[in-house]
């Protein structure tokens, strides 16, 4: 209705009501794509590296013995733990290391966890070898279980005066070939696992582990790209198609991925939520994968310094899989915020945001031959408290 001036009446006219457009869901973008820094495109980053040589493998009977790892599958599970960005020295990284420590079962080893992956980022800063020291070896003292490692973009960063080798103070300590143990490990008295590089395939009871190295850029991770080159995403292709092969109905072992960078991750850290996710790097993984017909039970990450919890829906050989990729850079780093709200999905509908903490923690992880469970720990002060339990039904491939 229009009104006009003086005597005249109100004279009504035709209008069209066009309804509002329907709200779009809530999303979190960082996942869909990445904001790209002004200049810099994707075959530009990451800093080249030596790629180790075979098939960079190792059998964790070859640490344990046989006698150990025939009490492990007596058990029907095996236990581990996995964290990263620890490497700052903090106390709030001493009381994680001492909380995973008191989980160790030293009457019955085969009881609790049997060893620890961190995720990366095990020393922040210039003077890595010396930083080894505090930061690592006294840290984890009382933590006598071997611990292997990826290393995370600052375990690779560059400082001329002190580091001018990436990865150098990583390879020196966790990559030294056996029998000789590292010098600092020695002088601690800590055994070290002779890993064949930074990126690895471990073959344990109930569970094979993919380790990747995602490089050294401050945001986003690549194992593939014009820079880094192809051999270790070549690697990955050939490790997969290998476990795919030697699975069978009556040995389904877990697959974990681990890799520092989080495939998917809500924060951008010029915000100071954290990282984004690193969508080429997945592209990549999901090749291999795709090549391999085989997907993983779970992928763990770091970098971004929260607990987050993404589930992500794939389809292989036309069964619907429910997938946890989970963020766990909570072992001492200062802690980012949270990116809210939760339970949101990505635009394709495909991965669910379904949990956050800001919280110092670690994951206990336990494998047998038909589950998968994953529980978070926090950590404050004396105190714990499991945050979240998820549990992968291996059959189905779906979170239970």
């Amino acid at each position: 209705m229009t009104t006009t001036k003086g005597n005249s009446k109100p004279k009504s006219s035709t209008k069209t009501v066009v309804p509002p457009a329907p709200l779009p869901p809530l999303q979190f973008p960082s996942v869909i794509a990445r904001q790209p820094e002004a200049g810099v495109h994707y075959d530009s980053l990451g800093i080249p590296f030596q790629d180790p040589v075979g098939d960079c493998t190792m059998d964790l009977q070859t640490f344990f013995g046989a006698p150990a790892i025939a009490k492990i599958v007596g058990t029907g599970q095996i236990i581990f733990h996995s964290m990263g960005d620890s490497g700052v020295g903090h106390s709030e990284q001493e009381i994680v290391a001492e909380a995973m420590a008191s989980d160790i079962n030293n009457a019955n080893h085969e009881l609790g966890p049997s060893f620890m992956v961190h995720l990366g980022d095990v020393i922040y800063g210039p003077n890595k070898q010396a930083n080894y020291v505090d930061r690592f070896y006294r840290m984890y003292d009382h933590y006598n279980r071997l611990i292997f490692a990826i290393p995370g973009n600052h375990d690779g960063e560059i400082f001329p005066a002190t580091d001018p080798g990436t990865l150098d103070a990583f390879k020196t300590n966790f990559c030294t070939p056996g029998p000789a143990q590292p010098p600092l490990a020695q002088q601690y008295g800590y055994l070290m696992p002779h890993q064949p590089g930074p990126y690895w395939h471990l073959q344990a009871p109930f569970v094979d582990i993919i380790a990747l190295y995602s490089n050294a850029d401050e945001n986003l991770g690549v194992i593939n790209n014009a820079k880094v080159g192809p051999k270790q995403k070549n690697w990955l292709q050939a490790r997969l198609t290998a476990i795919a092969k030697a699975r069978t109905s009556a040995n389904r072992k877990a697959l974990l991925i681990a890799v520092h960078h989080p495939p998917y991750a809500r924060g951008f850290s010029n915000t100071k939520y954290g990282h984004p996710g690193s969508p080429e790097m997945l592209q990549d993984i999901d090749d291999c994968c795709a090549n391999a017909g085989i997907l993983p039970d779970a992928v763990l990450a770091g970098h971004t310094h929260s607990y987050q919890h993404y589930v992500r829906t794939q389809t292989l050989n036309g069964v619907e899989c429910k997938i946890p990729y989970l963020i766990i850079g909570t072992g001492g780093i200062g802690l980012q915020k949270i990116p809210a709200p939760t339970g949101v999905r990505n635009s394709t509908g495909d991965v669910l945001y379904y949990s956050a903490f800001k919280d110092y923690g670690y994951l206990t992880i336990t494998a047998s031959k038909t589950h998968l469970q994953l529980l978070f720990t926090a950590v404050v002060a004396t105190h714990r408290e499991v945050r979240e339990q998820i549990t992968v039904d291996l059959a189905s491939q779906r979170i239970m």
